[in-house]
């Protein structure tokens, strides 16, 4: 008898559950990564919403999703700052237009943009700042505790 099966098979059925558990869980994390709902990616991983949900339950899977979803955002940023230059180049030409209500416009996306642009910034700043003052705090902390 094969020394990697039990006498009733065991031991391989539970292997094949392991793999197929595995492909599930990488079809369903790519799915709710790139914005599936919970049927949908429940649909492509051949489960049940209910079983997504319950997957997304568990702090370690959330984690994957969360963690793939933030490779998905950087690499969309990535294309949208090579972009940028391009639409600021648009914007510019636009200024030059021969007419007012596309200059206006250009004028207007300009000021808009470089306002949210200057606020994230900021936010990103702040938040930063924040978090090292966390981080300071709690290295104080152990040291007062020694």
């Amino acid at each position: 008898m094969d020394s990697s099966m039990n006498a009733d098979g065991g031991e391989r059925d539970e292997d094949e559950a392991d793999r197929r558990r595995q492909h599930q869980d990488e079809v369903l994390v790519q799915a709710l990564a790139e914005g599936l709902g919970y049927a949908a990616a429940g649909d492509l991983a051949r489960v049940s919403a209910r079983t997504v949900r319950r997957r997304m339950a568990d702090g370690g899977f959330a984690a994957l999703v969360s963690a793939r979803r933030g490779q998905r955002v950087g690499e969309v940023t990535g294309v949208l700052v090579g972009l940028a230059r391009r639409a600021v180049a648009t914007l510019d030409a636009c200024m030059d237009s021969e007419r007012p209500v596309d200059r206006i416009r250009a004028a207007q996306g300009v000021l808009v943009e470089l306002h949210r642009f200057r606020d994230q910034h900021d936010l990103e700043e702040r938040l930063r700042q924040l978090e090292q003052a966390t981080s300071d705090r709690r290295i104080e902390s152990r040291w007062e505790n020694e």
